[in-house]
């Protein structure tokens, strides 16, 4: 089985030659495979709505457009037709031989042998925002030597997958010597930092983690290496079989620890420098992270430099656990595949890592690690799809290349890249066609040499295509070119005007139709008609006689007329033609000065000239003013209706209080009914309520006061009996 993965560069290289126009059979073919498709019927079609006016700038906006060079082609409208796609071109009339478009093209090397990474090199011809795809296969050769690191997670979860790996050697040796003919197999394992809270310091338990599960383990430890990579696979199988599982208290594991070690401690491990290194990682749980350490005090950073001593990592309790970066960074560097083989749910944490640990693959293991092997070989054969885009035209000279290198290969891919930025048209030595749409563009814009023009975009500011200088370059709709503004064309509908300000979509509609079909629509707003008005063009405009009142006012002048209907201004003002007005000022109060004019007898001359100018036309509404002047409430009306009101009002008041005053002086006499008596026996009811008495005593032995206070009945003298 094949993996395949998928490589994308962008390239910034520079063009090596001229263009030359896609063969005609090319175009045919290109031809049909867009009108198949319906490309030719786009609505958001680039190569025409960004307005280009040149065949370089019309091959920079995608590959998908082309230009017309015909000399006779014939462009309509108020914008340039020559840059669109080749369908519409060829429906336009342009012959097939005057288009270009410059096609990709990539031409692998051929006939390469005794190399792992083929294609060598490649020869590839784009043009801006075309992509070149190609496949690099990694074909093991079997002289080609094959280091396999095995790292075990062991603690005490990972005991039954431990016990498989006794049998995996041979079986492993076996399907191997289908890929390499010198293959070495190694070993270490590794749990996690040996200080709290990652493992238990308790004296009972610090030498056995493993009392819980009922087991002898061997104390915990960071990692060690426990056997270098050998060609001797009995002594692999004798390692494997010798290993003791061990335990720690928390989840993570000091996994990533372990593989920076593995990777840096070359001369420890064995690790071949021709030969393909593999390091596997089998466990089924995830791994601490930097700063993880800092539970355990642990604060120094990781230094990456290898720290084995006897084969156990020394530096396990004092360092912290090395961050993706660095990890991924000393796998490259040392030129190591890591296979990482995961037991359980936590195989898509790892599978989540492989963006920022380049050249590692994930496998989910079976139970009993049964698929092990089968992880080893897919991994070893690898397919990639290589992608190579090139997005503008901006550089010029030189030459340009990229090379592809693997990781864990020593071979690479060189990539030889031409740019195809210029057009055939630019060739003087050429029949005579069009490079540049001169319809649209001012003569002060173009650079002529013999048969070869071309224009300066720089010759005129960008600042004649502003109406204003805050505002931005053809009101963000178009493009200056020459400085001149060329609109967009967009699916909404027209953009126009000297700087692109005016439409024909962005007026108000009437019943779905756009100024309500009676108007046009520019800078936002409709220009009617003739018979039509309002700011949709929606009412005839003899519809305002609809609103004058009988006195020849429009809407009473208090409103406007809208479609034959006022509407009031005056938010006090109701009525058809807003004629009610019940809290303005009426007419007999705005013309008061003006009824003395209605007698004119013994009347000065200065009031007789003063109601010829001012009141002339009293006489004309004499009588609609007198009837509004007697229908309306007078002041004196209105002052003796407030004033008999307050009037009741106060009257209830003051009946309401005497009542009140009234039934409360009825109670009082009531509850003090039962305590009258006579004027005869007033005398008897002073009660004498004091009584008093001196006595001298002395303080050593005072003398006792009695006192009998008896009940006392009706009409009875209060006595005093000591």
């Amino acid at each position: 089985m094949c993996r395949s993965a998928l490589a994308f560069f962008t390239a910034s290289f520079v063009c090596l030659q001229n263009c030359r126009p896609a063969p005609a059979p090319f175009l045919r073919a290109a031809w049909v495979f867009l009108v198949v498709l319906g490309l030719g019927q786009s609505e958001d079609n680039r190569c025409t709505s960004s307005n280009a006016v040149s065949c370089t700038k019309c091959l920079a906006l995608g590959p998908e457009c082309g230009w017309c060079a015909q000399e006779d082609f014939i462009s309509g409208g108020s914008r340039s037709e020559r840059c669109d796609i080749i369908s519409n071109l060829i429906s336009k009339g342009c012959s097939i031989d005057s288009i270009e478009y410059p096609s990709v093209h990539v031409i692998p090397s051929e006939n390469e042998i005794n190399t792992q990474v083929t294609p060598g090199e490649v020869l590839i011809q784009l043009r801006p925002e075309a992509e070149a795809n190609f496949m690099l296969k990694i074909h093991p050769l079997k002289k080609y030597p094959v280091d396999l690191y095995y790292l075990v997670d062991v603690s005490a979860s990972m005991h039954n997958n431990i016990e498989k790996l006794n049998s995996v050697g041979n079986d492993l040796s076996r399907k191997m010597a289908y890929f390499s003919r010198d293959f070495r197999l190694g070993f270490g394992s590794y749990v996690d930092k040996t200080v709290s809270p990652y493992i238990s310091i308790h004296p009972e338990r610090i030498h056995n983690q493993c009392s819980d599960y009922n087991l002898d383990c061997m104390p915990p430890h960071g990692y060690i290496h426990v056997l270098s990579l050998t060609e001797n696979i009995t002594e692999f199988e004798k390692a494997v079989h010798r290993q003791k599982i061990s335990g720690n208290i928390d989840t993570p594991e000091g996994g990533f620890d372990a593989m920076l070690q593995a990777a840096v401690c070359e001369s420890h491990i064995g690790w071949r420098k021709e030969a393909k290194r593999l390091l596997l990682v089998m466990t089924d749980q995830t791994s601490h992270l930097a700063l993880d350490s800092k539970l355990a005090g642990i604060v120094v950073p990781n230094d990456g430099n290898c720290h084995l001593k006897n084969n156990i990592y020394v530096r396990s309790t004092s360092m912290e656990h090395p961050s993706l970066g660095q990890l991924s960074e000393k796998l490259i560097d040392n030129n190591i595949n890591v296979i990482f083989a995961v037991q359980g749910k936590q195989f898509h944490w790892y599978k989540d890592l492989l963006p920022l640990l380049p050249g590692t693959i994930a496998g989910e293991i079976e139970s009993k690690a049964a698929n092990l092997n089968n992880l080893v070989v897919e991994a070893y054969q690898v397919l990639f799809n290589v992608t190579v885009t090139m997005k503008k035209c901006d550089v010029t000279g030189g030459k340009s290349y990229a090379i592809i290198k693997p990781i864990g290969f020593n071979e690479t891919t060189k990539i030889h890249i031409h740019r195809n930025c210029s057009c055939q048209c630019d060739d003087r030595r050429g029949p005579k066609r069009k490079c540049v749409d001169d319809v649209f563009l001012d003569a002060k814009c173009f650079q002529c040499n013999e048969n070869k023009c071309h224009f300066d975009e720089d010759q005129l500011p960008s600042e004649s295509c502003k109406s204003h200088k805050d505002q931005p370059v053809c009101s963000g709709r178009g493009v200056c070119v020459c400085g001149k503004c060329l609109c967009h064309k967009i699916k909404l509908g027209k953009v126009y005007g000297k700087y692109c300000e005016k439409d024909d979509f962005s007026c108000p509609y009437h019943h779905g139709n756009l100024c309500a079909g009676h108007g046009e629509c520019e800078a936002g707003r409709c220009q009617c008609f003739s018979g039509w008005e309002g700011d949709r063009c929606q009412c005839p405009s003899a519809s305002a006689q609809h609103c004058v009142n009988p006195k020849g006012q429009v809407c009473s002048g208090r409103g406007t007329c809208v479609c034959g209907r006022c509407e009031c201004t005056d938010p006090r003002s109701i009525g058809r033609f807003c004629e009610h007005c019940p809290t303005c000022h009426t007419a007999c109060s705005e013309n008061w000065n003006c009824v003395q004019c209605l007698h004119p007898h013994n009347l000065s001359q200065a009031i007789l000239d003063r109601c010829k100018t001012s009141c002339a036309l009293m006489e004309q509404h004499y009588m609609d003013q007198t009837s509004e002047c007697f229908s309306s409430p007078s002041y004196l009306r209105i002052f003796f209706i407030i004033f008999i009101v307050t009037f009741l009002i106060g009257l209830l008041k003051v009946l309401i209080v005497r009542q009140v005053i009234l039934q409360w002086n009825s109670n009082k006499i009531k509850s003090s009914a039962d305590y009258r008596v006579s004027s005869s026996k007033k005398d008897k009811l002073i009660l004498q309520s004091v009584c008093t008495r001196a006595v001298t005593y002395r303080r050593e032995k005072p003398e006792e006061i009695k006192m009998d206070i008896s009940k006392l009945n009706a009409h009875e003298t209060f006595r005093c009996n000591f």
